[in-house]
């Protein structure tokens, strides 16, 4: 290895690893290092080397600080080291074959559209039969029952997630130098806006949810009412 390609390692090891520094100091260009890195391997495994002892110095300075107990070393630290134990705020990335094979709807996909449609059908059945028994249904209110059974069985998975076990209601993040910050998971916003679009779309339909104050006939209709209620509260 001749003495320019010599003094440039020096430089690289005075100047902590950082290239640009390391050309400046011997007055070579990037593309000379670029063609001394791809071309000479004993240049090449130096160059290496300089950057590994850098790192090594990096790490032990960054246990030191987490020896003391500095939170945002320890956070950076799970957050690089500690991926695999799920210390990573980074979502992962689905593989390209994946996404791929995602295109195509699959039989589980199917199936869970085919159970949507069939509770959807059963939302607007009964709510049908429930308008004809209190005399309130007609043609025009075919879209708003539709929408208000989707609503129905949009409210009815909401609630089933927010109430199964695991779930969390409160997400909690930090920030660089290790703040707890709480925020309400945004499932609850959502649940409780689509109970709301329920309430409106049933007053829609001249159901009247407020039936223990206005106390009516006992029918099948006031039955389902208060069952609605219960959902709601």
């Amino acid at each position: 290895m001749d003495k320019k390609k010599e003094n440039f390692i020096k430089a690289l090891r005075a100047g902590y690893g950082i290239i640009a520094t390391a050309c400046e100091a011997v007055g070579v260009s990037r593309t000379t290092y670029y063609r001394w890195l791809n071309g000479d391997e004993e240049f090449k495994q130096q160059v290496e080397d300089v950057v590994e002892t850098q790192i090594d110095y990096v790490e032990s300075r960054l246990i030191k600080k987490i020896t003391e107990g500095d939170t945002t070393s320890i956070i950076f630290y799970l957050k690089t080291k500690g991926k695999k134990r799920g210390y990573s705020e980074k979502a992962q990335q689905p593989q390209p074959e994946r996404v791929v094979a995602n295109a195509l709807p699959n039989k589980q996909e199917a199936k869970d559209r085919k159970d949507m449609e069939a509770k959807i059908k059963n939302k607007k059945t009964y709510l049908v039969k429930l308008l004809k028994s209190s005399g309130k249904y007609t043609a025009e209110l075919t879209y708003q029952v539709d929408v208000t059974a989707q609503l129905l069985v949009r409210a009815d998975i909401l609630k089933q997630e927010i109430m199964a076990e695991g779930y969390n209601p409160v997400n909690v993040e930090y920030s660089r130098e290790g703040n707890e910050r709480f925020t309400i998971n945004p499932k609850e916003r959502l649940y409780v806006e689509t109970l709301e679009r329920v309430e409106r779309s049933l007053k829609a339909l001249g159901m009247n949810l407020n039936s223990k104050e206005h106390p009516t006939e006992k029918d099948g209709f006031n039955e389902f009412m208060e069952e609605m209620k219960k959902g709601i509260d």
